[in-house]
């Protein structure tokens, strides 16, 4: 009988720190994801009227931790627009724009993600922004939800100066036109498992 018990507690001491970590195994999946499909857009003002511009090209590749299908930690994110593909549908503002952000040197826009925290509902992200080759620490506030078909619907909005990064709000028309410095960057991400 003396045996039975301490054979039993013997099982006992080393199996519940492994059906532990299985559990946790199960309940948290750590999976690395790509953009399958996405909006990125910049927003701002002028003195004859609001613009935007469309990013028609870019990567993004991120590591979520999910916990029972809801993403409570956001691993890892990069993301990279090359200037170029930032497009206004007005040849002239695009040129514009690309000077400004001083393409011919720094052809991509870089955003870097260095730690998230879950808060309720919204997962608020640390990174570094690289804009026209200045790096500044950015917080963004998103909100990821998972989807019925595992894919990751990621949005968010950040509202930046551009005199922040050392860019000189463009002008059009031989100045006639003037940009506001504050710009809207806006996020719609969908992501898929690798």
């Amino acid at each position: 009988m003396k045996n039975q018990i301490k054979t039993y507690h013997r099982i006992t001491s080393w199996s519940v720190p492994v059906i532990f970590t299985m559990l946790s195994t199960f309940a948290f999946a750590q999976d690395n994801y790509k953009v399958q499909k996405a909006s990125v857009v910049l927003k701002g003002t002028s003195s004859l009227h609001d613009w935007e511009m469309k990013a028609e090209g870019f990567t993004c590749t991120s590591v979520f931790l999910l916990d029972n299908n809801r993403v409570e930690q956001v691993k890892s994110l990069t993301l990279t627009i090359p200037v170029q593909t930032l497009k206004s549908g007005k040849g002239a503002m695009d040129k514009n724009a690309y000077a400004a952000l001083k393409q011919e040197t720094y052809k991509q826009v870089t955003y870097t993600i260095t730690s998230s925290v879950l808060q309720g509902n919204k997962i608020t992200c640390d990174g570094n922004l690289t804009i026209a080759g200045v790096t500044k620490p950015v917080q963004v506030e998103s909100t990821c939800i998972v989807n019925s078909d595992n894919t990751i619907t990621c949005k968010a909005s950040k509202k930046l100066k551009m005199t922040e990064f050392n860019v000189e709000p463009p002008s059009f028309m031989f100045g006639s036109v003037t940009t506001g410095d504050e710009i809207t960057m806006s996020f719609d991400l969908i992501f898929k498992r690798n």
